[in-house]
């Protein structure tokens, strides 16, 4: 029979914010919902269940760029535990192309700015639906920036659900699919694979630095 606590964190790994429910509502197609759902509960399951999920979950992720989708995937193996991290390198993802979309249809200093500084920015031009900007907003707000900010929530355990996370990595791969249909200069990155580094190149101490021409 398992303890309380450990089923007061079953349950807690089910749980999400209301504002990441409804994010993951509008970004993602019914099925495609339904089915972050199920994963979410089996990731809490037997040992079997949890290994088929942290798998399903692993083959929803694109496989360029390799930075920082292939340091994603160790993560996810460790579901439902290291949600912040599934968080950041997911958001971490979302930042870069949308650093490059933004360069693209406004250029300035797209790639070394903020993700929330990059989505408010592409409120200015026509060529980014606004419904994308609204969720490059919110995606921004709930979860990238609590993931690098927020170390705890009150009533919770984590700051993070597996649920969350979950959801979280499917949403990034519904925008990141919007954001490479809208913007050449994210598919040629996506297609180079090694126009960003995340950390710099050796012995630089940068964290992101864009390593393709001027």
């Amino acid at each position: 029979m398992s303890s309380p606590w450990r089923s007061g964190l079953k349950n807690e790994g089910l749980e999400a914010l209301f504002e990441i429910i409804e994010l993951a509502k509008d970004t993602l197609p019914t099925e495609k919902m339904e089915r972050a759902k199920k994963i979410a509960h089996m990731l809490l399951g037997s040992k079997r269940q949890r290994l088929y999920a942290q798998y399903e979950v692993i083959r929803t992720l694109p496989t360029r760029p390799n930075r920082p989708l292939l340091y994603l995937i160790p993560i996810i193996m460790h579901l439902p535990s290291s949600t912040r991290d599934c968080i950041r390198y997911a958001g971490d993802y979302i930042d870069l192309i949308t650093k490059e979309m933004t360069f693209e249809f406004l250029n300035g200093r797209a790639r070394k700015n903020s993700l929330g500084i990059n989505a408010k920015a592409l409120g200015r031009t026509e060529s980014v639906p606004k419904d994308l900007v609204d969720k490059l907003q919110r995606f921004n707000n709930f979860l990238y920036s609590p993931g690098k900010h927020d170390f705890s929530l009150p009533g919770r355990r984590h700051r993070f659900t597996s649920k969350e996370a979950v959801l979280t990595i499917y949403i990034a791969v519904e925008l990141g699919g919007r954001i490479k249909a809208i913007s050449r200069l994210v598919r040629e990155a996506v297609e180079k694979d090694n126009l960003y580094m995340i950390g710099g190149r050796w012995g630089s101490s940068k964290r992101v630095e864009y390593a393709g021409d001027s």
